[in-house]
């Protein structure tokens, strides 16, 4: 944990998705003071014959709108709850404007939602997150 999903429309060169993957992991750490190592970041591509901009099918938008004025980039993140709100927001605002700089986009159009989880309900390795939390806390001396 922490977890992000970056939802974006097909057609992106694999090069620019693979530095969006390393750019936003490492944004991701650093706001959120996380080690990289327990960061996940992966990038779902969406058929843009499947995905509608204005109500209309993303292929035929794309067609006559440059990409970067019609893309809206969606990011997902997963959280343990118990953050300051001004870290959440902080995270949310780099993580857009990260995108935005790798995509060619304007950090405006980027969306971003986060769903905070308790650690009762996330798991490693089956065992929930509260239990190998309070197994890190030091014992109080009798």
């Amino acid at each position: 944990m922490p977890v992000a999903n970056i939802h974006v429309l097909a057609g992106h060169p694999r090069p620019v998705l693979k530095l969006l993957v390393q750019e936003a992991s490492a944004t991701l750490a650093r706001v959120m003071g996380a080690p990289i190592e327990r960061v996940q970041l992966w990038i779902t591509e969406v058929d843009p014959e499947l995905y509608a901009l204005a109500g209309l099918p993303a292929d035929g938008v794309l067609a006559r709108t440059p990409r970067a004025d019609a893309e809206v980039p969606l990011i997902r993140m997963s959280l343990m709850e118990g953050r300051p709100v001004e870290k959440l927001h902080a995270v949310m605002a780099e993580m857009s404007a990260v995108t935005a700089r790798v995509l060619g986009g304007d950090p405006q159009r980027v969306r971003v939602q986060i769903d905070l989880v308790h650690p009762d309900r996330w798991a490693i390795g089956g065992t929930p997150a509260s239990l190998i939390a309070s197994r890190r806390q030091p014992v109080p001396a009798a």
